[in-house]
């Protein structure tokens, strides 16, 4: 093995190289990751062979444990987002807290009742909902812009059935069953503590200023598509409806949580209870809806177009667990080892600040988490780590400082009408505070739970 030195400057020239070839060359994620894999793997000597079986060990071992869930969460997602769910859980959840309240309803709701939608359907579909209650409620459109896109962050990386949180599970070897409420017990409160955090920085300091924060020539909405969008709005589903999809994925989850612990060992209630199963039961429910709105023909162009999308997230997910292995050949767990053996809190702070790093540098949430996870995981038993925090930690850090090489950031300054300082205002600066007040409260569980 490399001496450390050596080793730690392998890491760092393999990790700045993977973030060039995304970011300058526009190299495809998942082919830099495969090169900077097998680069990772000969400059710290695996052998070449070890190297070729690490590759497919990674690639196939991820997608055993998360292949299926992405894919039925993908496509729950599409068909809740083609019959208008999302538009009428916002709504309902608006009528809660009011259009004074309304920033905590969307970083509320986006980061824990709609995780199935994928993040940029999301996106599209709740953006002109915040403009428009921006502009009846008097507050400035960063007021609901920076909400969206930490309540977006926290959905995707912190709570079941977030596309980046289900690929997290599988680099640890957990279930679903395993974060469910813990995920959900640090993303409703790190969410609304941010909102209050950012609401306070853009309208109490006012950091916010519309004559060179917004722009409305790059707004992508123009007044027909918002009069269609009314007309949208006429035909959604009732809240029941809406809700059903997700409500029957969290109970089925919750039976085969609660059903040992009751005492009750019924077969029939833990095969339901497996992910895969409550998330084709969300599937099978949502599918029912779509083709009682729209008929058979509706319901297959959306499957089909969710599968499209949930290819790219697969090949990268599965990509970054090849990754994970040839880090676990270059022996850098016994260099981790001896460094945190002495201090339990170092290794939570090594994953959060990896994931934000690599979040930076790249701007994938699902990448960057996976990688922090690749390094940590081979340590978690020796050091006696929650693999429950690692994973929230390694979240908390894929949320760090989305900026311009995050596809998601152009798309939200087009959606509200934002200058690039302005959304830098509000994509990265709500999701940089989201991140660190969500690395706090993981530290403090690391303490006191």
């Amino acid at each position: 093995m490399r001496s450390t030195p050596w080793l730690i400057a392998d890491f760092v020239i393999v990790f700045v190289a993977i973030a060039l070839l995304i970011v300058r060359a526009r190299l495809n994620p998942a082919l830099a990751l495969v090169l900077g894999t097998i680069a990772l793997g000969a400059m710290t000597g695996v052998s070449l062979d070890d190297i070729t079986a690490g590759l497919n060990e990674g690639f196939g071992g991820l997608m055993a444990e998360v292949g299926l869930l992405i894919s039925l969460g993908v496509i729950m997602g599409f068909l809740m987002s083609s019959y208008g769910a999302v538009q009428r859980i916002v709504e309902g959840i608006l009528k809660i807290f009011g259009r004074r309240g309304s920033p905590y309803a969307f970083g509320l709701a986006l980061s824990s009742v709609t995780p199935a939608i994928y993040f940029d359907v999301l996106l599209v579909v709740v953006a002109p909902i915040a403009r428009r209650v921006a502009a009846r409620s008097g507050r400035p459109v960063a007021s609901l812009a920076g909400p969206v896109a930490l309540g977006l962050a926290a959905g995707n990386a912190l709570v079941v059935p977030g596309a980046a949180m289900l690929a997290y599970l599988g680099a640890m070897s957990l279930s679903s069953s395993d974060i469910l409420i813990q995920g959900f017990a640090v993303a409703i409160p790190a969410a609304a503590i941010t909102t209050f955090l950012y609401l306070l920085v853009i309208e109490r300091l006012r950091f916010w200023d519309p004559a060179r924060d917004e722009d409305e020539a790059a707004l992508a909405v123009d007044p027909a598509d918002a009069r269609e969008q009314d007309d949208r709005d006429a035909a959604m589903p009732g809240m029941f409806t809406a809700l059903a999809p997700v409500a029957t994925v969290l109970l089925l989850i919750l039976v085969g949580i609660l059903a040992p612990k009751a005492g009750i060992e019924v077969s029939i209630l833990d095969f339901l209870g497996s992910p895969v199963i409550a998330l084709l039961a969300g599937v099978l429910v949502a599918l029912g809806i779509v083709v009682t709105r729209q008929g058979l023909a509706g319901q297959e162009e959306i499957v089909d177009r969710a599968l499209a999308t949930a290819g790219p997230i697969l090949v990268v997910t599965a990509v970054a667990g090849s990754l994970g292995v040839i880090i676990t050949e270059t022996g850098m767990q016994g260099v981790l080892k001896n460094l945190f053996e002495a201090n339990a809190t170092l290794p939570l702070l090594l994953v959060w600040s990896v994931a934000a790093v690599l979040r930076m540098a790249i701007g994938g949430q699902t990448v960057s988490g996976l990688t922090a996870i690749g390094i940590i995981a081979p340590l978690v038993g020796d050091l006696g780590l929650s693999p429950v925090l690692v994973v929230l930690a390694a979240g908390a850090g894929g949320c760090f400082g989305g900026q311009f090489s995050d596809n998601a950031f152009w798309m939200l300054r087009s959606l509200f009408g934002l200058s690039t300082r302005g959304t830098l205002k509000t994509y990265t600066l709500a999701q940089s505070m989201l991140s660190v007040v969500t690395l706090v409260i993981v530290l403090v569980a690391d303490v006191f739970v």
